[in-house]
């Protein structure tokens, strides 16, 4: 089971990387994320390696808070107004509402309906400043 249990984190792992960059991105010295990278490479050699499939699962619900305590950092750091959204982080975080864990699901579609809110609002700014043309 401790190949399942990789297998489970295996497609959501990478979401990690953009969702940290993020987070950085606002703030570099407040929110370095080094050793979160660090302590989450060694979760994962320890899952790897687990001896039993309680270990595993032990440490997938480890992996696990870190996502959802990553998402909550990302849903709660200030949004710099006209900086979009990498598409690689769109992308993970949309489909972290797949993942197993129903905390980070609702948390990832928190993000993106917030993302979606953000941008319908921007629309609505913009449409009326635009010029209309004459027909």
């Amino acid at each position: 089971m401790a190949g399942q249990m990789l297998r489970r984190w295996n497609s959501f792992y990478g979401a990690f990387d953009p969702v940290d960059a993020a987070i950085e991105a606002v703030d570099p010295d407040q929110f370095s994320r080094h050793v979160f990278q660090r302590a989450r490479g060694d979760l994962l050699v320890w899952l790897c390696n687990a001896a039993d499939d309680d270990q595993a699962e032990r440490i997938c619900g480890i992996l696990d808070d870190l996502m959802a305590e990553s998402l909550e950092t990302l849903r709660m750091v200030p949004s710099t107004p006209g900086v979009p959204i990498s598409t690689e982080l769109d992308e993970s975080v949309r489909a972290l509402r797949e993942h197993d864990s129903e905390r980070i699901r609702l948390l990832a579609r928190g993000i993106v309906s917030g993302w979606e809110a953000s941008v319908e609002d921007d629309v609505v700014k913009v449409t009326p400043a635009m010029p209309m043309k004459k027909l």
